[in-house]
């Protein structure tokens, strides 16, 4: 059996699906998946809203009145029939530039080019 697994997902090769495991609990099929983005959650929004819907933008760093922003990191995964779920890279809270986002963003990205990969055969 061909699997490869993370915090967040399991990859089945030989069923052709991954399985969400820190995010929306689901197992999709590679077929299904029209679209994988790297994406960043607001901290106090996650599992209260629909996945992605409260955005932490990346590059510059900005604070407010409370400081910087807390956030996950994540991948927000959309299937062909425009259904919409999250995989979260990991349980920490982090902030722009830390050591924590700079690894989780590196996962995020092996994972995508995974799942990129698997789709487009």
């Amino acid at each position: 059996m061909s699997e490869k697994k993370f915090n967040c997902v399991e990859f089945d090769d030989d069923k052709k699906q991954l399985e969400i495991l820190n995010g929306t609990s689901v197992t999709i099929n590679y077929d299904d998946i029209a679209k994988v983005s790297i994406l960043n959650e607001e901290a106090k929004f996650r599992g209260k809203s629909k996945p992605f819907s409260h955005q932490v933008l990346g590059g510059t760093t900005f604070y407010t009145i409370f400081g910087e922003p807390r956030f996950y990191v994540g991948l927000k995964i959309v299937l062909k029939d425009k259904s919409e779920y999250a995989a979260y890279i990991s349980d920490r809270i982090t902030g722009l530039n830390t050591d924590i986002y700079h690894e989780d963003v590196k996962e995020a990205e092996t994972i995508k080019q995974m799942i990129d990969k698997r789709i487009t055969k």
